[in-house]
């Protein structure tokens, strides 16, 4: 069934209202089948970071197995995919913390980067979390993923806090959206609580 979020008043699609989805590219929710297709999107998406100087144990333990990923979908987790076709190029899953929504698992096909496929992926994860009732969305991004920042920060996240060594010793930055108006002021890049985080960080990213 492809991914569809109704407009309350005319029926239509946000997304499609929003122009982010076309005839080419659709977004679904992920069927217990898609398992071992979503494995191969997050390998040949997450193994060029070891050419970066990403571990190859950090490397490993991004790309889930496809027998955990059907474990993820069976047991209700949001799990989506894009699909170009028949095919799938992309996938996300968010996993619900109380009233936040974690973002993991975040890969596009490296044929389709830069095309504006995993925007697509997280918008629509972020109007799921909306509906779900969740305040706010955040991920966790190796330092590595230089594209994958540039895409938060374009989403309107912000950096909200560094990780040195969090995992298997990479450091990790944590990028966040709140979904109130109030929240975004308060974390916006000229407030002073924003700056004294900011400059508490061993280096910055960019």
């Amino acid at each position: 069934m492809v991914f569809i979020v109704e407009h309350e008043n005319e029926g239509q699609s946000l997304l499609e209202a929003d122009g982010l989805l076309s005839e080419e590219v659709t977004i679904r929710d992920a069927r217990p089948e898609d398992a071992l297709e979503i494995h191969r999107v997050l390998r040949s998406s997450f193994e060029p970071l070891i050419s970066r100087g990403y571990s190859r144990i950090a490397v490993k333990c991004a790309i889930v197995e496809p027998w955990q990923i059907r474990k993820r979908i069976i047991s209700g987790m949001t799990v989506l995919v894009a699909e170009d076709g028949p095919d799938i190029i992309g996938t996300v899953t968010g996993i619900k913390e109380q009233q936040s929504l974690r973002a993991v698992s975040l890969a596009v096909q490296p044929e389709y980067q830069r095309r504006g496929i995993g925007r697509k992926l997280l918008t629509a994860l972020e109007y799921l979390a909306v509906d779900d009732d969740c305040h706010k969305i955040y991920v966790l991004t190796a330092w590595s993923m230089i594209e994958a920042a540039r895409l938060y920060l374009h989403l309107g996240y912000v950096q909200e806090g560094y990780l040195r060594r969090h995992s298997h010793g990479e450091d990790l930055v944590i990028f966040s959206k709140h979904f109130s108006q109030e929240d975004d002021i308060q974390w916006s890049f000229s407030s002073p609580k924003y700056e004294a985080i900011q400059s508490s960080w061993p280096y910055w990213l960019f």
